[in-house]
């Protein structure tokens, strides 16, 4: 068996899937790309439905390579949305039918449960975490930052479905790491959010500058011309 055909067929059945959309794909258009007799692709392929299973395998081996932590900083934080915005370009079809896909394969319903029960923890954890170092503020009510987690990993799980929606009428495109940092922002301490301020001066992956800078004198925040 020849491995490297194998992740090709994987790969070029991706880039196929993201171009043209999962449903509109057949194993003829792949073996064309990859310019292979159909045989040799269900060598190793019989059915789309094993293909898919195949892909989905891979992806959620690459998601558990990750390694994303609860020991993070709010530069941390962003990175981490950063590898996840990559990672959903990657795969672009299967978070732009998020919803549509487990209701065809059992398989792939199963993972997205264990995968978000992985982003629910991660995101409570990192909110406490915060909290603790005074970079957040104390729950309004019990809870709350667990509404919050819900929040964050149901964008980064269906925001690519949400974003497809609103660009057939917003004027100017959104994007999810925008988006994600609005739920956020409300929520960080005067310190938290001077850390902010202070990582937005040099990355540009963030969104953009707030209107509010660091008040010296008051250790506050004040309006920015």
């Amino acid at each position: 068996m020849d491995i490297n055909l194998r992740d090709k067929i994987l790969e070029t059945s991706i880039e196929l899937f993201n171009k043209k959309g999962y449903a509109y794909v057949t194993l003829r258009d792949i073996s064309d790309a990859l310019n292979i007799s159909p045989g040799n692709l269900t060598y190793y392929f019989k059915k789309k439905y094993d293909l898919m299973i195949g892909v989905m395998a891979m992806q959620y081996e690459e998601y558990q390579n990750l390694n994303f932590s609860a020991e993070v900083s709010i530069e941390g934080l962003n990175q981490q949305f950063l590898i996840l915005n990559a990672f959903r370009e990657k795969y672009f079809f299967y978070f732009s039918s998020f919803t549509e896909l487990p209701k065809l394969y059992s398989e792939i319903a199963e993972m997205q449960i264990k995968v978000v029960n992985d982003f629910y923890t991660l995101f409570t954890n990192i909110f406490k975490g915060f909290v603790n170092k005074g970079i957040m503020k104390e729950e309004l009510y019990t809870g709350q930052y667990e509404d919050l987690s819900i929040s964050v990993l149901s964008i980064n799980m269906y925001g690519t479905q949400e974003i497809i929606l609103l660009q057939k009428f917003l004027p100017k495109q959104k994007n999810i790491l925008s988006i994600l940092w609005s739920l956020i922002l409300p929520h960080l301490t005067k310190e938290g959010m001077a850390m902010y301020c202070r990582i937005t001066q040099v990355d540009k992956t963030l969104p953009p500058k707030l209107c509010y800078k660091p008040d010296q004198s008051g250790g506050g925040f004040e309006g920015s011309t």
